[in-house]
């Protein structure tokens, strides 16, 4: 018991509806965020409940996410590890306090059962990347990584990354088991919930949606909209945001840099009349600006580009074809080869021939490749001789192939002249190989075409001529005053940005936008950026146009004068349009009847969406009776019930949901909330 008071009295947790919209649990008083987010040294990237993160140990946890984030196959920008590696730090510091002032802890002997236990592992272990082997789980590999990792220095940073990632998920396990354990309701609202969810209601509902009468003819009073922001104000909380006013010079081509780009292909048209094969790959990848853009092996009708086809198949050997555009990009292309017909994919099996020296390794595919062709089964062959493992697991199948898929083209020559059945040995410099076709597609046309291909892009004279335009901007107009004259004067367009806040990555539809969310944090209000920011194919300028510090969005706020506006209007409708509906008897004068069963734990009712007021309003309601005014989300509404249905047998009690459903709920919203609630300052905006 002493345990579960401790949790209650620092979870800081508010459970709200599990599944029905009045049901409400709550754990203990709320967790004191006193925060003095700005008395830390320059050096420290954060402070949470007592304990600190240095800029420098920040660094090495980024460093090491990285790598093991490269091992799990995971690819994640930079901004994204340090993101991590904060909530990660975020997460042990709360863990740490709970550990404390609860006394739950996860012993050594708990965790040397999760780790090595041949039966009872914790199952987080199968997401440890160091504990695979050609692909396959291996639990035993922790008592060998555990038994080198002192003389392999990165292993040992990796495997403590997982067992501290495992300690700290074992005990969160424990804390939201005792939290879902101390969750209660009082009995007589399970009773009464478990009264009207046992039931549906069969309606039939009309509506004055507020959406029809215009919002010029309602004009909502400051005293009113200050009231509804009153009742409203806990939807706006904010740790502190920033807003800017901007305006955004696009970098586009010019006609110059269009020329260029032309002159740029024609100059390869040329030089690919006389070019040998051989210098090809070298020239293309110099003058073309595709990735990868030569290719040698056929290629059939639907890899060529549309623009190049019928060249392709009409033209002779060593044809070029004259310069044009297609689309945005210049493109000229040779003609390599004469029109061959040729499966279009095959499917083929492979033996990856082994041995000490090269010419034991020749020596024995000469072997193989008799045995082979004297009849043996290439698959046993396979699985007993392929000194590859992967080729003996999938049992020497390849799979279907295409031309130019291993990028060899003595692999194509061999898989795609060779008749289905057909045995060939394959010597190239990555090894021996023998390989057998089992099956392919119908013949197809193809053609080898190397193309030279180049986008118009700007040119650096573009990208300074833009720059220049938007810092001369920048140079006449040093006050927000003089910024908004100006941008009308040149007819350019002001864009306002945010809410922006201290952490996030960037803003929206602005690449490498970092630096101006950075600034908007450092700057005074009203004032304007010192050049241009560098948004790869874009500057943006502009000046900080509001600040709302950590508390509430004000009632000036622009984001929340809109919404008490649209509410007080409603609330101006809704009073009208309930005169005019106090005495329906008819519910098609209000408006076109819908049909359509309720249930008390729906979230909405269809066509209008979340209307909880006529949810509850029909389960109170007498049956074949018009029930009118009733006051929602979206109009005033008239409906009348016209049957009542109780569950039946599989009806499952509100009590039993909650004993199925608690703990998940927990799961999810328990340690986001002690994470949210604790006591933490977050210097990373200085830094990055």
């Amino acid at each position: 018991m002493a345990t579960l008071e401790k949790i209650r009295s620092h979870s800081g947790l508010l459970i709200g509806a599990i599944a029905l919209a009045l049901l409400c649990f709550v754990v203990g008083d709320a967790l004191n965020n006193s925060s003095n987010l700005f008395n830390s040294s320059r050096t420290r990237v954060g402070k949470v409940e007592g304990e600190t993160l240095s800029y420098e140990d920040f660094q090495k946890q980024v460093s090491l996410m990285t790598s093991v984030l490269k091992d799990a196959g995971r690819s994640a920008s930079d901004e994204d590890v340090r993101a991590e590696v904060w909530n990660s730090f975020v997460q042990t510091s709360v863990l740490k306090k709970i550990s404390e002032e609860t006394g739950l802890c996860v012993p050594p002997a708990e965790l040397k059962e999760a780790l090595f236990s041949k039966e009872n592992y914790h199952p987080m272990l199968r997401s440890i990347p160091l504990l695979y082997q050609n692909n396959q789980f291996k639990p035993e590999l922790a008592i060998a990584i555990i038994n080198a990792m002192d003389t392999l220095p990165e292993l040992k940073a990796k495997w403590l990354f997982w067992e501290n990632r495992l300690k700290d998920q074992m005990l969160i396990d424990k804390v939201q088991y005792f939290a879902a354990n101390a969750m209660s309701a009082p009995k007589a609202m399970v009773d009464f919930l478990d009264k009207m969810n046992c039931k549906t209601v069969k309606v039939v509902c009309a509506a004055k949606e507020y959406r029809t009468l215009p919002d010029s003819l309602y004009t909502p009073t400051e005293a009113d909209k200050r009231r509804k922001y009153d009742e409203i104000k806990e939807l706006y909380k904010t740790d502190g945001v920033r807003y800017m006013k901007a305006i955004v010079y696009n970098v586009v081509p010019t006609e110059d840099d269009r020329n260029q780009t032309a002159e740029k292909v024609k100059y390869a048209e040329s030089e690919l009349k006389t070019i040998s094969e051989e210098e090809l790959p070298y020239f293309i990848s110099q003058e073309s600006d595709v990735d990868y853009p030569y290719n040698p092996s056929y290629l059939s009708e639907n890899n060529i580009a549309p623009a190049l086809r019928a060249f392709a198949f009409s033209a002779k050997k060593d044809s070029v074809i004259p310069t044009f555009e297609d689309g945005q990009t210049f493109k000229t292309a040779k003609v390599l080869s004469d029109v061959v017909v040729r499966p279009d994919s095959v499917k083929a099996s492979i033996i990856i021939v082994g041995g000490k020296t090269l010419d034991e390794i020749k020596s024995r595919g000469d072997s193989l490749l008799k045995v082979l062709k004297a009849g043996a089964d290439f698959t046993e062959t396979a699985i007993k001789h392929s000194v590859d493992p992967n080729v003996r697991q999938n049992l020497a199948d390849m799979g279907w192939v295409k031309e130019g898929q291993f990028g060899l083209d003595t692999f194509d020559h061999v898989l795609f002249k060779s008749k289905v059945g057909e045995i060939s040995k394959l010597e190239t410099e990555n090894g021996v190989f023998i390989l057998k076709v089992t099956d392919q597609t119908a013949p197809v046309k193809k053609v080898r075409i190397a193309v030279v291909s180049n986008k118009v892009l700007p040119s650096s004279t573009t990208y300074h001529s833009v720059f220049e335009a938007a810092n001369l901007f920048i140079a006449n107009n040093r006050t927000k005053d003089q910024f908004e004259k100006s941008a009308k004067e040149n007819n350019l367009l002001v864009r306002e940005m945010g809410p922006i806040a201290e952490n996030q990555v960037g803003l929206y539809g602005l690449e490498n936008s970092r630096p101006i969310v950075k600034w908007v944090f450092e700057a005074k209000n009203g004032e304007v950026s010192s050049k241009p920011f560098d948004c790869k194919n874009q500057y943006l300028i502009g000046y900080l146009s509001d600040i709302v510090e950590k508390g509430y969005f004000p009632f000036s706020n622009t984001m929340v004068q809109d919404r008490v506006s649209y509410l007080v209007r409603n609330d101006m409708k809704a009073k009208e349009l309930m005169e005019t509906m106090k005495d329906v008897s008819d519910l098609s004068s209000v408006g076109t009847p819908d049909t359509f069963n309720i249930s008390f734990g729906d979230l909405g009712i269809p066509r209008y969406g979340a209307e909880p007021a006529v949810i509850a309003a029909a389960y109170k309601a007498e049956a074949n009776q018009i029930v009118s005014p009733i006051k929602g989300e979206n109009g005033v509404f008239a409906f009348k019930v016209i049957e009542s249905q109780e569950a039946d047998s599989s009806y499952v009690s509100v009590g039993t949901q909650m004993k199925n459903n608690v703990r998940s709920y927990v799961s999810y919203r328990l340690f986001n909330s002690l994470m949210n609630q604790s006591d933490k300052m977050d210097n990373r905006s200085r830094f990055y």
